[in-house]
Formats: C-alpha cells, sequence, structure tokens
C-alpha cells in the first residue's frame, strides 16, 4: 500500500524500494510510499514507523477469516547528496493463529536518488540483500540470502497536473538456499522478478487518493515459471509531517485461473481481499 505525499521526490526515494513483504497469508501490504523527508535539511537520518490492522473483506463465518497486525520499521542513512543506505524489517502477528506470528525477512539496500533522463522522465535505482529473518525463510526454505535489483522509472511532475504522480519499476532478485527443496518438499524460488505501476493523486489539504498494481514473476530451481499479482487501492491523509493514517484494500493471487489460460486478475476476489487501515510515524 501507499501514501501519496509530498513533495514528489520524497515519494520517488521511497519507491525503489517498493515491494511489499509478507510474514504470512494474513500480513496487509507494508507501507511503500510514506515519505521520507527529512524534518531538517540535510539530516543523516530518517525513517518511519508503521503499524496496520488487516482482515478479509468477506467473513463466510466459517473460520476462513483473516485478521493480522503488521508492523514495518524502515531507517535511512544518507551516504552522499545521491546515495541512500536503507535497513527495512517488520513483524506479523495473526491474531486467529498465535503459531503463525513470523518476523518478515530483513532488507539492506543502496538507493540512487532520482535523476533527470531528458525532460520527461526520472531515473533510479538500487542494489539489494536479504538477511533471511523469518521463520518461512531460514527454517522451511533454508534460505542463505536474496540479492537484486531494481529499476524505477518516473513521470516528471512538471509533464503531469499538480497533485499527480506516476511511477513504474522493474526489479530482479536471486535467492540463494542451502538446498533446492524446502522442508515441506516445495521446490524453492530461484529468481523473481517484479513490473510495478504506482499512481497516486494529492490535495494541499493532505489527502490523498492511490493505486499500486505489482505482477511478479517467479522461477523454481526445477525451471518451473509461476506469476502472481498484487493491487491495492487506498485513501490516505497526513496530519502533519510526522503523522499519516490510511484505509484501503489489497487483493493478490495467481495471475491465471486454475485452467491455466483465463486471467485471475480482478479488481475484487471474496476469497483474497482484504481491507486494512494503518498510522504511521514519520521521522
Amino acid at each position: 500500500m501507499s501514501f501519496a505525499i509530498r513533495p514528489l521526490l520524497g515519494i520517488l526515494a521511497t519507491v525503489l524500494l517498493a515491494g511489499p513483504a509478507f510474514a504470512n497469508n494474513n500480513a496487509s501490504v507494508t507501507s511503500s510510499l510514506v515519505v521520507q523527508q527529512p524534518k531538517k535539511e540535510g539530516r543523516l537520518w530518517s525513517g518511519y514507523i508503521n503499524v496496520g490492522r488487516s482482515a478479509s473483506l468477506y467473513d463466510f463465518k466459517d473460520g476462513s477469516r483473516k485478521d493480522g497486525m503488521d508492523y514495518a520499521l524502515r531507517f535511512n542513512l544518507k551516504a552522499s547528496d545521491n546515495y541512500t543506505v536503507r535497513i527495512q524489517g517488520g513483524y506479523s502477528q495473526d491474531l486467529k493463529y498465535p503459531e503463525s506470528d513470523d518476523f518478515s525477512d530483513t532488507s539492506v539496500s543502496v538507493i540512487r536518488s532520482p535523476f533527470e533522463m531528458g525532460s520527461t522522465f526520472l531515473l533510479g535505482y538500487r542494489i539489494g540483500a536479504v538477511v533471511p529473518t523469518s521463520k518461512d525463510s531460514h527454517v522451511r526454505q533454508n534460505l542463505t540470502t536474496s540479492v537484486s535489483t531494481a529499476l524505477n522509472v518516473i513521470v516528471n511532475p512538471d509533464r503531469l497536473i499538480t497533485g499527480f504522480d506516476v511511477s513504474g519499476s522493474i526489479s530482479a532478485a536471486r535467492n540463494i538456499h542451502q538446498y533446492e527443496t524446502a522442508l515441506d518438499g516445495r521446490v524453492n524460488t530461484q529468481y523473481s522478478s517484479n513490473q510495478s505501476l504506482s499512481l497516486s493523486y494529492s490535495w494541499e489539504s493532505g489527502v490523498s487518493l492511490s493505486a499500486d498494481f505489482l505482477h511478479r514473476n517467479t522461477w523454481s530451481y526445477q525451471n518451473v515459471m509461476r506469476d502472481s499479482f498484487e493491487m491495492s487501492q487506498e485513501l490516505g491523509y497526513q496530519f502533519n509531517p510526522t503523522w499519516a493514517f490510511a484505509v484501503g484494500h489489497t487483493n493478490s493471487g495467481s495471475t491465471l485461473k486454475p485452467n491455466g489460460s483465463d486471467s485471475n486478475v480482478q479488481f475484487i476476489d471474496e476469497n483474497n481481499s482484504l481491507v486494512y487501515a494503518s498510522m504511521t510515524v514519520i521521522f
């Protein structure tokens, strides 16, 4: 999910690491576009703490309803005028099945600030690695680490109406496991690629609307390819430079239906759609 916060460059710096991490199936999408603008010019450290509550959009009264809390923490260290070092982690709490509680994997990245590419686009990139701090990664999958790179393309705000922001990204990652097969017998994922598009509109009052779509390809060690999608829509409000609130809807799943040919991408899925609310403290 995303907070569309002004100024635009505050958004652009964080889009480079957009890519929500799920510690379990009840996790809501961790905010990826929270403002990262330091409160003081030239501040060395910045970041945020995000707390969210998510639940299934539909309750069939059969015990299948998901209900969880998510906590995310991000630190940015300004290494130079153009480069930032970022550390991000989180924790997901399953309010129905506590045994599913888990930390998310911790990411460490170096981010290049967006720069102009012609008069229409801004470009930025990042390289990163993952520390497998979740039980799913280091216990079930025996993940050693994951390395990745991403390229972001942002439409120059001067080319758009005031308050409207458009960006896209493409990333590639290589997972390194101790074994090709996980403890439960499933073949681990060796490679993955994400392609995303983000749209947002902000008013001077602090209210914002945003929509994000992400498509993911994965390849197992047996070279079996799968693809999936994630989408979210959000209404946000920034009270001041420190506090932001948001409510929204997110849906994810396989891109294709079980028959392998029909599209499974849909705005609302009664089995997978989640609604969420979150509060963010920015520092």
